[in-house]
């Protein structure tokens, strides 16, 4: 009996899933827009959009270029291994601590952050997961 009621339901599920895909199919149908301004537009768009990407594709190879450009490169690559050796380091004193949630007010130069660990090892400051590696 339940298993009557049970495949009854399937196929009512089934039947309204298929008027609903017919209904979606109409609908994208009707709003479609056949206008030739527009058609003229959306490809005006399309050929912009291709400007833009070769501009910004011709600029950024003319920054590669820059000795400026490429020693904030550098930098940004730094910046980022000594923020993930710190976040490592971070983890590890982490391990050491107890498996209990604890929170930690640090004052900054930006104003008080509020550090929550949990025992999952996941830490959170101001409410922001911080993750591992970076």
């Amino acid at each position: 009996m339940v298993h009557d009621k049970i495949q009854l339901a399937i196929q009512e599920v089934r039947k309204r899933e298929e008027k609903l895909k017919g209904i979606k199919k109409d609908m994208k149908v009707e709003e479609k827009i056949e206008d030739e301004q527009y058609q003229d537009l959306k490809r005006g768009l399309k050929e912009m959009r291709l400007q833009v990407k070769d501009m910004e594709e011709d600029a950024l190879e003319d920054l590669q270029k820059s000795e400026f450009y490429n020693e904030l490169r550098e930098m940004r690559l730094k910046a980022e291994e000594g923020l993930a050796q710190e976040r490592e380091k971070l983890f590890k004193l982490l391990e050491e601590v107890p498996l209990k949630p604890f929170e930690i007010d640090v004052k900054e130069e930006e104003g008080l952050m509020k550090i929550q660990a949990a025992p999952s090892m996941r830490i959170f400051v101001n409410g922001k997961e911080i993750k591992n590696l970076g």
